[in-house]
């Protein structure tokens, strides 16, 4: 188990990224505090300015409470990075991003061996920071009419250098689902699992006519798979989500692009806003269907997104909570300081490992397999 580092360890490690002083500070607690997001004014577009002087590239994480995870818990942590000379007073909650920075800048500093025996810390060229404009309580269909204020942010101030990290649909199928959804899971989850397993999916309605995903394109996705309700979900999880993304980027392309397929949930039945949803969906009593819905909506729908003139990487965050430990989440749905540093950990791996894969458009999922048979 890793032991936390103190105040001053923190501090004395974040020397090299310590910025002037004189930045805007940003309250802490109103930067916490804001249920959807974090604010913009007086808070993201301060940050972001020094977080630019202090390195080489960002990655923004963009999409619903599965990244915006703040509000779900109280895990008070010295803030780290550009964030410790920003905030006032510097204390971050121990959120996804807080770790995404925290383990970015741990492996930023590598201790080596000299030639003379010596042991010494080497610091690597390329610096990463993590900035968070994902929106708790969000959907992918309400994006389709119109982006969110934090969207904006990143499409106005994303760099190609950057890195995306998308996590989003969770809430389309748990929180607000349209008619359709509710109909094509519930007759999805109420079949064999054998039809699941062996499913056939031959592909997806390529457009979106923005009809909150009840329109006739995402009907006609129906027809591109048995059983048909699964091409649905495909067209939800994949053409919708890509719409989503491309939006995103439509002025600056980043060099990646991360696409997350949700984490299993919780098996364990304790208390949670989403409890009546997952006991429609047969969770409580048999958590594995769902979970293989979410496996094939990962290999046809998250793992096909393609976006032009950058690398997108398909990742599974299930590989890594994988719904058995109850400590990893908050009301079954969110995950927890511990769940969100697992996650960080799983991003940053793969964001390394893929600098050492060549790829052409969309991977084929080489990145994220390879990190967990490391793991085993």
């Amino acid at each position: 188990m890793t032991m936390m580092p103190t105040h001053d360890d923190i501090g004395g490690r974040n020397d090299r990224n310590t910025c002037n002083d004189s930045h805007k500070k940003i309250d802490s607690a109103r930067f916490y505090g804001q249920y959807h997001g974090h604010p913009v004014r007086d808070g993201l577009d301060d940050l972001l300015s020094v977080l630019r002087e202090s390195c080489d590239s960002l990655i923004w994480t963009a999409g619903d409470s599965s990244l915006d995870n703040k509000y779900w818990f109280d895990d008070k942590k010295p803030a780290v990075g550009a964030y410790r000379t920003s905030l006032e007073p510097p204390i971050s909650n121990a959120d996804v991003t807080y770790w995404l920075n925290y383990l970015a800048d741990e492996r930023a500093t590598t201790t080596t061996t000299t030639i003379n025996g010596n042991i010494g810390r080497e610091v690597r060229c390329s610096r990463l920071a993590a900035i968070n404009t994902a929106v708790e309580a969000t959907t992918v269909n309400e994006r389709t009419r119109r982006l969110r204020e934090q969207d904006v942010f990143v499409r106005d101030n994303i760099q190609p250098e950057d890195i995306l990290v998308v996590s989003v649909g969770g809430n389309d199928v748990a929180m607000s689902p349209s008619l359709c959804t509710i109909l094509s899971m519930l007759f999805l989850v109420n079949l064999p699992y054998s039809c699941l397993e062996n499913a056939c999916v031959c592909g997806t309605m390529p457009c979106d006519e923005h009809c909150w995903g009840c329109g006739p394109v995402a009907m006609l996705s129906c027809s591109c798979a048995f059983p048909p309700c699964l091409g649905y979900m495909n067209h939800l999880f994949g053409t919708r989500v890509q719409k989503y993304i491309e939006k995103l980027v439509t002025k600056t392309k980043p060099k990646k692009i991360l696409v997350c397929m949700i984490y299993y949930l919780d098996e364990n039945p304790t208390p949670s806003w989403a409890g009546n949803a997952l006991k429609c969906l047969g969770y409580d009593s048999n958590p594995k269907k769902l979970q293989c819905l979410m496996q094939r909506l990962f290999v046809e729908a998250t793992s096909k997104i393609n976006i032009n003139g950058t690398e997108v990487i398909p990742v599974p965050l299930f590989n890594v909570l994988d719904g058995k430990i109850a400590e990893d989440y908050v009301a079954r749905v969110e995950p927890s300081s511990q769940g969100g540093r697992k996650m960080a950990e799983f991003i940053l791996d793969i964001i390394e490992k893929s600098s050492h894969h060549v790829t052409s458009g969309s991977s084929l999922l080489p990145v994220e397999s390879t990190y967990m048979a490391d793991r085993s």
